[in-house]
């Protein structure tokens, strides 16, 4: 029978029962689409409010242009230096491209390996090999390039809807219009629900791209049509999921607060070093595991809920609650 309780009860199980899937969490939250980045978009716009956190994504649009624009200018004026310099910097900078490449892959790959191992691991119920881990990153890394370019469009399709609904925030700088406060709030409302929706889309592609493998336009154009099909009960999930998040998360922070934070305030008081040391050290491990965590939950219940909503079973909680009879 479906049920959401169901479906995140049994993506809980599976996560805390195959902690080698944490390793993949870790590197999976990297992935735009592997976390939750509309969890994090709608934390961000009431922790902020809706203007300060507009003001914050042009920021970061802005620092991204001029990083580039950096780079573009310092490339001529490095090869103006002896051959020594060129080398050195030739070699860093080669170095740099080969740990972010490595960490991309990683990230990509351990995002696909968790989405293959829910199938595998929710449909067999026999106990997992040690092996199945070189496995489940090699499984993954077969679809390397279809899930970063997924990525990647789910990037620079919010990043452009973001921009363009924060527009206004610039013409306001040049007009102090009411039309333009209006306009602005007309076409932030109207963000929200597309960030929400591509998000969702490009989950279920995927799904769909891994598990099915279907090529890049196929899985989207499928991912589309799930969540069309399903798409108050792919946001009542976004929901549950974003509260369960800030819920575990506020838990988090007390505890770390109750636990670790006497510790380092009495290495700060007593000037114990190693103490300070300690305790930053098992905070940063405590929360780095429980991101890794976290992640390979989030991860494990859209794949479990795919695969309910791709075999036709389910309706919305509000569905139920309204259409009782039907």
């Amino acid at each position: 029978m479906f049920s959401y309780r169901s479906i995140l009860k049994q993506a809980l199980n599976l996560s805390w029962k195959n902690k080698y899937l944490w390793f993949f969490g870790l590197f999976a939250s990297l992935t735009i689409a592997g976390g939750t980045i509309e969890s994090q978009f709608i934390t961000q716009s009431f922790g902020e409010g809706v203007t300060g956190s507009s003001f914050a994504g042009l920021e970061s649009i802005l620092n991204a242009a001029g990083i580039f624009g950096a780079i573009f200018i310092g490339i001529p004026a490095l090869f103006s230096q002896n051959i020594i310099v060129i080398l050195n910097s030739i070699t860093i900078i080669i170095l740099i491209l080969a740990l972010a490449a490595a960490i991309i892959w990683l990230a990509i790959s351990s995002q696909a390996a968790i989405v293959k191992a829910t199938k595998k691991l929710l449909n067999s119920k026999k106990k997992i090999q040690s092996l199945e881990f070189r496995e489940s990153l090699s499984e993954g890394s077969k679809k390397f390039w279809p899930v970063l370019f997924l990525n990647i469009l789910i990037r620079f399709l919010i990043t452009i809807a973001f921009f363009v609904s924060s527009l206004p925030l610039l013409l306001m700088i040049i007009s102090d219009s009411y039309f333009f406060v209006i306009l602005y709030t007309i076409l932030f409302v109207i963000f929200v629900p597309i960030a929400l929706s591509l998000s969702l889309i490009v989950k279920y592609a995927i799904s769909y791209c891994i598990l099915e493998d279907e090529p890049f336009i196929k899985a989207l154009e499928k991912g589309y049509d799930l969540f069309k099909k399903n798409w108050l009960i792919s946001l009542e999930v976004g929901v549950l999921l974003f509260l369960i998040t800030l819920l575990s998360s506020f838990v988090l922070l007390v505890l770390l607060t109750i636990f670790v934070f006497p510790l380092f305030a009495a290495g700060a008081i007593f000037s114990y070093f190693w103490l300070i040391a300690l305790t930053v050290l098992i905070a940063f491990i405590v929360v780095i595991t429980f991101g890794s965590l976290l992640t390979t939950f989030q991860i494990s219940s859209w794949t479990n809920l795919y695969l309910h909503l791709k075999a036709n079973k389910g309706r919305a909680k509000l569905e139920r609650l309204f259409f009782k009879n039907k």
